[in-house]
């Protein structure tokens, strides 16, 4: 009934839980977890989820891609792939999130487990070894991902693991050359397309868990933001009717709620309008006359290539509006990192201000590395956004990090440093393109 790999997992998932059951302090964390996987929140989710797998399977029987033979392979895949998926997707705010951490790991999974290594399996002492190696580079990777100074590790790591599992296709192609003929059966067919049907069509599923916990969430933290009960049942019936399975939506105005304190049902629709207003400019960027400034969702995207991307483009205050990136690191110092931010500001329609700041934590080392690669930025966001090089005298500025202004037909240029009141003489750098109608 069981492969020799599946039979590994089993031994060292057995010893494992002996090991844990015989640890005092482990064995009260086992009985924690499993109360707060067990709870009665949970317990409806699993029970719809199994629901909606039983209807899966009852179509994939009809369509005849489904028969008893693979029930344990159901199983394996609502355990091993399904189920952890379910629990991913709570964490999910947006579309893009979406695909990116479950539907890719969904069907990718389900490829690699399901269709390429589960054709074929090693012998029982290989399949026992590869699973501690297995975990002990999965568990280095997740480690070493989460820390920036670790990062020589994470590249380590992965390759190592890069290099496993081409050994291992390799393994599988060789095999599936010289004994073709074995898996040319309506058997292995469905064994092999069985879990990637079951894949898709959980997809609707895991997106409705999305967006069901994506909205209890919003709904109880607006619930302690609105005075009045009557605004707050306004605001729960408009986002619900409005931004239907749009997460990413339901987080922009939830946080434009907080942050302009909305109070009225006016408020409310307003914010509602707004935010689609600005996703449907972002999906159809509109044109902007050079004498004006420029298209934001145009100029906010133009350093992604070099890791720096903007979120979206928000209204921050009346009719000011502003996307500002993340802090780019540009050493391995978990804390005091030198860091490039990329802020673009404007009105709605219109950017007028572009604006690239570097942040040095310590002044009293060489600092040329952070000062280049400030330079570097600025002078591809200045060919993006007016076609020429950067000029010289901007370029000296902002390597000897000294203050300067200078002009072009359209903007005014500036490098600006400002020196911190810190014992490691920290500084920063910032770089400003304001278009000219700023200063009339």
């Amino acid at each position: 009934m069981f492969n020799t790999r599946e039979i590994a997992y089993i031994i060292w998932g057995t010893l494992l839980l002996i090991i844990l059951l015989f640890s005092g302090k482990n064995r009260s964390s086992i009985t924690d977890l499993i109360k707060a996987l067990f709870c009665k929140q949970f317990i409806y989710v699993y029970l719809i989820a199994l629901t909606y797998l039983f209807l899966c399977v009852w179509i994939l029987y009809k369509g005849k891609v489904w028969d008893a033979s693979l029930v344990k392979d159901t199983v394996m895949w609502f355990l091993f792939v399904a189920l952890p998926l379910m629990y991913n997707a709570t964490k999910i705010n947006s579309f893009k999130k979406f695909v990116k951490q479950v539907v890719r790991p969904l069907v990718a999974f389900s490829v690699i487990f399901e269709y390429i290594f589960g054709l074929y399996t090693f012998n029982w002492w290989i399949e026992i070894l590869m699973v501690p190696i297995a975990v002990f580079i999965g568990g280095m990777l997740a480690f070493s991902e989460r820390k920036p100074e670790h990062r020589q590790v994470h590249k380590l790591m992965n390759g190592v693991f890069i290099f496993l599992g081409l050994i291992s296709l390799a393994a599988v192609i060789v095999h599936l050359f010289y004994h073709y003929t074995d898996y040319l059966n309506r058997s292995t067919l469905i064994q092999f397309v069985m879990p990637l049907f079951l894949s898709l069509m959980f997809v609707p599923l895991l997106y409705g868990i999305a967006m069901f916990t994506h909205y209890e969430t919003a709904f109880v933290a607006l619930k302690r933001q609105f005075r009045l009960p009557g605004v707050y049942k306004y605001a729960m019936f408009k986002a619900m009717l409005r931004f239907h399975g749009d997460l990413e939506g339901m987080e922009r105005w939830k946080r434009m709620v907080f942050s302009k304190n909305l109070q009225t049902r006016e408020e409310v629709g307003e914010a509602i309008t707004l935010v689609k207003t600005l996703q449907d400019a972002e999906q159809n960027p509109h044109t902007v006359n050079e004498g004006l400034g420029w298209s934001p969702y145009q100029v906010k995207d133009l350093l992604v290539s070099r890791g720096i991307e903007t979120p979206d483009y928000r209204n921050i205050m009346d009719e000011e509006f502003c996307a500002i990136s993340f802090p780019f690191k540009l050493t391995d110092d978990p804390i005091f990192s030198d860091t490039i931010t990329y802020m673009v500001l404007g009105e709605q329609l219109v950017a007028t201000e572009l604006h690239l700041g570097l942040k040095v934590y310590n002044g009293t080392v060489d600092n040329s590395l952070s000062l280049m690669q400030l330079l570097q930025c600025s002078e591809m966001l200045y060919q993006n956004v007016f076609g020429e090089h950067l000029p010289g005298k901007i370029k000296e500025a902002i390597i000897k990090a000294k203050n300067t202004v200078s002009n072009n037909t359209l903007a005014k240029l500036s490098v600006k440093k400002d020196l911190w009141t810190n014992q490691t003489k920290g500084y920063s750098v910032d770089f400003t393109i304001t278009h000219i109608r700023h200063r009339l």
